[in-house]
């Protein structure tokens, strides 16, 4: 299956170019859907590029379509503008289903779903709005991020209490990556002190890289990388420096840099595989969920998720066994990480 069949792809061309055509003050014309025997699915998000959170769901939603044989749309929006105009496009096109893949999508699932709330069924992924028919997709990564704290604590030799971490923002939202992890490294080493870095963008491997360093030179010998594409600075920095680190949604490890200690998964192909399940069976409700250990959507390589990679020295058979109780802790909420705290009392 390909993205879009050749018509299809003709005339959602045509119709993105006559919504991006009409002026600020015209109101858009409304959609005349073009249904058809096969259900369709369209998933509206940003430019893949090298985005791994993008290109993953991507993949999952081609998976689905050869299971469950539907159509699909995969329109990719380059300014937050785009995402709207091609909301109607997609509508227009005879969507059944329409997924907002990311946080970037929000606005403008919820205000098409409000517009034309019989048209189609509306999703969101990693983000969460208030709108009655968009089941909205949130994630639990703090229990991915505890494991990888849990491992930080693991390989690092039995004196160091500094741990890093780089960031792409300081947001509240965030928090609970951070949370997690300073909760993981805590439940080996009580006594841990942590310092943080934000790199205040998606794709600047550059700072990041720096600020391992930094981090590094105070004495950090563990550095989680949460810096989207700013994680290859951070890697780079671990070759060249000898520390280790972690990177984040998908498997990053690789036998060329065995400083990659594991990666924290959010695993967005298996959340389309979850929403084109329900959608596609009698379990679809617009109820809001959250995904983590749990249902398979979040976790650590070499714990809930397996590599051809190669696996450090550092991280034994019998860590791995410990961590795997970990897992089953964490499901059981006998570690229980549901309750995020406030991010100000909690450092206090």
């Amino acid at each position: 299956m390909r993205i879009l069949k050749r018509a299809a792809a003709i005339g959602l061309s045509m119709a993105m170019a006559f919504l991006a055509g009409c002026g600020a003050s015209e109101k858009p014309a409304e959609p005349k859907a073009v249904k058809t025997e096969r259900k369709k699915v369209a998933l509206v998000c940003d430019v893949a590029g090298t985005q791994v959170f993008v290109l993953t769901m991507i993949d999952g939603l081609k998976a689905s379509a050869e299971k469950y044989g539907f159509d699909y749309v995969i329109a990719e929006c380059a300014d937050s503008a785009a995402y709207e105009d091609n909301c109607r496009a997609v509508l227009e096109e005879g969507a059944d289903l329409i997924i907002g893949g990311g946080w970037q999508a929000a606005d403008s699932i919820s205000k098409i779903a409000a517009e034309y709330p019989d048209r189609a069924d509306y999703a969101l992924i990693d983000s969460v709005v208030d709108v009655d028919n968009v089941k909205c997709i949130s994630y639990r990564e703090q229990e991915g991020a505890y494991l990888i704290g849990k491992i930080a604590g693991m390989v690092t030799d039995g004196d160091s209490e500094l741990f890093g971490a780089i960031h792409v923002s300081q947001s509240a939202s965030s928090f609970k990556w951070r949370w997690g992890y300073m909760e993981g490294v805590k439940s080996e080493k009580p006594d841990a002190k942590f310092v943080f870095n934000y790199v205040g963008s998606y794709n600047d491997p550059a700072k990041a890289k720096e600020y391992a360093i930094q981090q590094y030179e105070q004495g950090c010998q563990f550095i989680n990388s949460a810096a989207a594409g700013g994680d290859k600075g951070v890697f780079e920095a671990a070759k060249e420096k000898g520390f280790y680190t972690s990177g984040q949604d998908i498997d990053l490890t690789s036998p060329d840099n065995p400083w990659i200690i594991t990666c924290q998964i959010k695993d967005t192909y298996a959340t389309v595989e979850y929403l084109t399940d329900q959608y596609f069976s009698d379990k679809w409700t617009t109820e809001n969920e959250s995904l983590g250990t749990a249902e398979g959507t979040i976790g650590a390589v070499f714990v809930t998720h397996e590599t051809e990679n190669p696996r450090s020295d550092r991280l034994t058979d019998e860590d791995i066994k410990v961590l795997k109780e970990t897992v089953e802790k964490i499901k059981s909420k006998e570690i229980d990480l549901s309750a995020v705290p406030d991010e100000e009392a909690y450092v206090q």
